[in-house]
């Protein structure tokens, strides 16, 4: 009976640690489908689904935003940036004047770009590489008592609905604005904290991060859903930032400054509609941030 009992603890310890990959510091509870763009922290990599840092680039300052189209990989530190995968050659790919320009930015479905100036209060959005104009307007980044914050808060993400408009986090404010392509304010949701990225899901609704949690706000401001760090406490989560959301409706969420040296805190997850955690990432690195991780199809 105690040999089972043993053997029975052994099987056990192997299928725990085959859930809790360690490869190079990188900690994968769980397995993700495909392999995830990973940002923050000054730097932006791919890990595949077994936990392995596939593809890795460093140097890239306050990155808040990677997105992988083809062969590059867009990304944003208050200029938005590209780099060829093959050959890790990274160009200046939008600059906007003056300092303190854009964090938040978007390839949107249709293939444009959508950019959020903090600087100058643009929305932008244009034909990828080409740069085109399709829209541009200046949004309102001023709070609901009427005071604007400093342009390092104006704005972080932003993105183009299935209707054409654009959701735009006003961080500072704790709103996020909702506009038509002429600028015209058609909708805006207040927010318990900062305001960090917003979409339009297909039912109509809108899920926002806002820091302390993830909130699903009906057009008429009701909330329909909402998953917070205490949801999850195992997790030890804060500073919910990038969201993305899968067919099935989990949730793909990163954060903010949530590392630790040890790697016992999730940076990065997905979380279930039930508020269940299907994989997590910890990553060791004091104050480590994985603020938007993204999945990658292409």
């Amino acid at each position: 009976m105690k040999k089972m009992i043993l053997a029975s603890a052994a099987c056990i310890a192997l299928a725990i640690a085959a859930q809790a990959l360690e490869l190079g510091g990188e900690r994968l509870k769980g397995r993700p489908p495909e392999t995830l763009l990973v940002c923050g922290g000054g730097s932006v990599w791919m890990v595949d689904p077994d936990g392995k840092v596939t593809w890795k680039k460093d140097g890239c300052g306050n990155i808040h935003r990677a997105v992988k189209r083809g062969g590059k990989v867009y990304w944003s530190n208050g200029n938005v940036w590209v780099t060829e995968i093959a050959t890790g050659k990274t160009e200046l790919y939008y600059k906007p004047a003056p300092r303190e320009g854009t964090y938040g930015f978007d390839i949107a479905a249709n293939g444009n770009i959508v950019v959020a100036e903090n600087a100058t209060d643009f929305i932008t959005e244009m034909k990828l590489d080409t740069k085109e104009v399709v829209a541009k307007f200046k949004g309102d980044p001023r709070g609901a008592d009427g005071k604007t914050p400093s342009r390092h808060h104006h704005y972080r993400m932003v993105s183009r609905t299935a209707a054409g408009t654009y959701l735009v986090c006003c961080s500072g404010a704790n709103i996020v604005r909702e506009y038509d392509a002429s600028g015209k304010l058609i909708w805006e949701q207040a927010t318990p904290a900062l305001a960090f990225e917003a979409f339009r899901r297909a039912n109509g609704n809108t899920l926002v991060s806002h820091l302390g949690a993830v909130t699903e706000y009906t057009p008429d401001h009701k909330v329909a859903w909402r998953f917070s760090c205490e949801d999850a406490p195992a997790q030890k989560l804060a500073n919910l930032c990038g969201i993305f959301e899968r067919p099935n409706g989990n949730l793909v969420v990163g954060t903010y400054a949530n590392g630790t040296e040890k790697g016992d805190r999730a940076t990065a997850f997905e979380v279930t509609r039930e508020k269940k955690i299907v994989w997590s990432y910890s990553p060791a690195g004091k104050r480590l941030s994985t603020m938007t991780v993204l999945p990658v199809r292409d």
